[in-house]
């Protein structure tokens, strides 16, 4: 799976959490985008990582 597909099928939250990490953002503007506590992005975005590192490793299934 490429990580834009996986990023896609993550919640909006963490996907757009890790897309603003990934253009440099910081914790206070993800954390005011999303509507978040800035103490709770750092958290979020070990989750959505744990999440997406995990689609990632899947093996992908071949449809015949």
């Amino acid at each position: 799976m490429n990580r834009e597909l996986a990023l896609s099928e993550l919640t909006p939250a963490y996907a757009e959490a890790l897309r603003l990490r990934d253009q440099g953002v910081g914790h206070a503007a993800i954390a005011a985008r999303l509507q978040l506590p800035v103490e709770a992005v750092p958290n979020l975005l070990e989750l959505a990582q744990a999440k997406l590192d995990t689609m990632l490793a899947m093996p992908e299934v071949e449809a015949d």
